[in-house]
């Protein structure tokens, strides 16, 4: 029993603290239109933010708000994504406001002004942009607007961003200069994406990528890391323990903790990398993410180097979902598992009923379609892995027995 609860609190605290990841500064992406009814709402104008945005029509005008105080320095830029067809899309920029001087006939005229509020033009800069280079995302851009605008009255202001003749294109609104954790956590997969023309249709991972991906995951999964964790540190089977499961929960009946954690890591890892490498480093999203992400789950069920009679893949379970949504996804399975855990008795129904915590995520965030068809085929693997167990009804523990039998 301590070794089951054990090996609970692990990989709710493997899931929280290896998953946890943000960016120095804080990236987004334009999902939907940003138009002037609908601005795009910057918590705080100092904080570094970054968008990610698109003028994908000639009457597009985007629009971004922050409340801001009286001599509060406020940084602004737009820079263009070396993207095929932008080395001349230079869109226009407006500061609007209260305290700044009148210039309404500089707007586009679907963007009304507040009484009160002025108007500061920013325009592309004359003459060839400077570029720079991003390390972090191996990107490149032309630098356009930068103006560090010190604002002359507390209140509401707006940056509006078009393009005079129409052009359509990509850029890259930032505000403020104060590095903070934060952003979108799917950054990396995203920007694959975001890096073509507007209008081409977004590129297909290759099948070539997809397979190798397959592979290397199917690999990883199958390494039956507590079954050799078993043996280095306790001289034991791990299968000769409690429910004869290749796991780490038998790895810690096995050789205690030295065996139990160091295994529970490793399986966490095996699905947790493979698939974030192939997600963030190769660029594989949409449908080709279905079987790289399940391939971790089902090397480990199923290992060749145990005859195919493999783990139960909880552990791998919480590794893939990383790979998938960084630190949601493992953190609402291990919240969910720890809750049911706690008031059922049955193990193999803690970690079905856990899964659909996840599900409910998916669907209230708008997943896309692979990812439920991944969380399906997830949901199987533990189904099939789990059938011999799942014969038991649920049944609550002994203190929420005695808790309800008050009741009566």
């Amino acid at each position: 029993m301590r070794s089951r609860i054990g090996v609970a609190i692990l990989v709710i605290g493997v899931s929280l603290a290896v998953s946890a990841t943000a960016w120095a500064h804080q990236p987004f992406f334009e999902e939907a239109d940003i138009p002037p009814d609908r601005p795009w709402r910057i918590d705080d104008p100092l904080v570094s933010t970054a968008i990610y945005a698109t003028l994908e029509s000639p009457a597009d005008v985007d629009v971004f708000i922050f409340d801001g105080l009286e001599g509060q320095p406020v940084y602004l830029s737009i820079v263009i994504p070396q993207i095929p067809g932008q080395e001349d899309f230079a869109p226009t920029a407006a500061l609007i406001g209260p305290g700044l001087p009148e210039g309404r006939e500089s707007l586009p005229v679907v963007v009304s002004l507040a009484e009160g509020d002025g108007v500061e033009v920013i325009p592309p800069p004359q003459g060839p942009p400077s570029t720079f280079f991003e390390p972090f995302t191996r990107t490149s851009y032309w630098e356009r607007q930068e103006r560090t605008v010190t604002l002359p009255a507390s209140g509401s202001y707006r940056v509006a961003v078009w393009h005079p003749r129409g052009a359509l294109g990509r850029y890259v609104f930032t505000v403020g200069r104060t590095e903070r954790l934060g952003g979108d956590p799917a950054f990396m997969a995203k920007m694959r994406q975001y890096w073509t023309p507007v209008g081409a249709p977004p590129p297909g991972p290759p099948l070539g990528a997809v397979l190798l991906w397959s592979a290397v995951g199917f690999l990883a999964g199958s390494l039956p890391f507590s079954v050799w964790m078993g043996r280095l540190v306790a001289r034991a089977d791990v299968r000769r323990y409690g429910d004869g499961n290749p796991g780490a929960t038998n790895a810690w009946r096995a050789g205690g903790w030295r065996a139990g954690v160091p295994a529970l890591l490793l399986d966490y890892l095996k699905g947790a990398m493979p698939v974030t490498l192939a997600r963030f480093g190769a660029g594989i999203d949409g449908w080709g993410l279905v079987p790289v992400a399940l391939a971790p789950v089902l090397g480990h069920a199923f290992t060749p180097f145990l005859r195919f009679r493999g783990g139960k893949a909880v552990a791998v379970t919480f590794g893939i979902w990383t790979g998938l949504t960084i630190w949601v996804g493992p953190t609402l399975l291990g919240l969910a598992l720890g809750l049911v855990y706690a008031l059922n008795a049955v193990d193999a129904w803690s970690a079905i009923l856990g899964t659909f915590a996840l599900l409910a995520y998916l669907l209230l965030s708008g997943a896309p379609l692979p990812f439920l068809a991944i969380w399906g085929g997830n949901l199987a693997i533990l189904l099939w892995k789990h059938r011999r167990d799942l014969r038991i009804s649920p049944r609550p523990r002994p203190w929420l027995r005695a808790l309800i039998g008050r009741f009566r």
